[in-house]
């Protein structure tokens, strides 16, 4: 975790404004693509072990993309989307988003070849994580795909979701 709040304090510090490319170009991704095996509209992560839904909730993978409008809901009933669905899906912590997070890249912060769709929803994008901030139990960590900003909302505020399964 200590590693995850350096690192948007640092995006903090130094995002004043400029305007980035996709990626930074002469530098290795954090999250190449041959670090995960795609399966149409799943991606298994090698190094976590973990299994994304390449496409934000509300969207469905049709013709190797994401289709359909990215559906904002609350927390809680992002939870229960995840429980209807089966199949072990469930919200990420914020350390299982954050290991998608592409360093290297900003608009989006994520790599858009494993997980294409992400733009910005009028004010970034926005993803739910299920981890609490222990200084304000009452706020849900967030991180942000378009933008690498992260901060907390309370559970009934409308944020896109990214589901997950796998070890917790």
């Amino acid at each position: 975790m200590k590693r995850f709040l350096s690192y948007f304090v640092l995006i903090a510090c130094c995002n004043s404004g400029i305007a980035f490319g996709a990626c930074e170009k002469n530098q290795p991704l954090s999250t190449p693509s041959s670090r995960f095996t795609l399966k149409e509209g799943e991606a298994f992560d090698k190094k976590t072990k973990l299994t994304w839904s390449r496409c934000s909730v509300g969207t469905t993978w049709k013709n190797g993309k994401c289709t359909g409008t990215v559906e904002l809901m609350s927390l809680i009933d992002a939870k229960k989307y995840a429980q209807k669905l089966g199949n072990s899906w469930r919200v990420p912590t914020v350390d299982e988003l954050y290991s998608i997070a592409e360093r290297g890249c900003k608009k989006p912060f994520i790599n858009s070849e494993v997980f294409p769709g992400v733009k910005d929803f009028g004010e970034g994008a926005p993803y739910w994580s299920t981890t609490k901030i222990k200084e304000m139990p009452s706020l849900v960590y967030y991180i942000d795909f378009f933008n690498g900003d992260s901060d907390g909302h309370t559970e009934g505020f409308s944020l896109a979701v990214r589901l997950v399964r796998g070890p917790k």
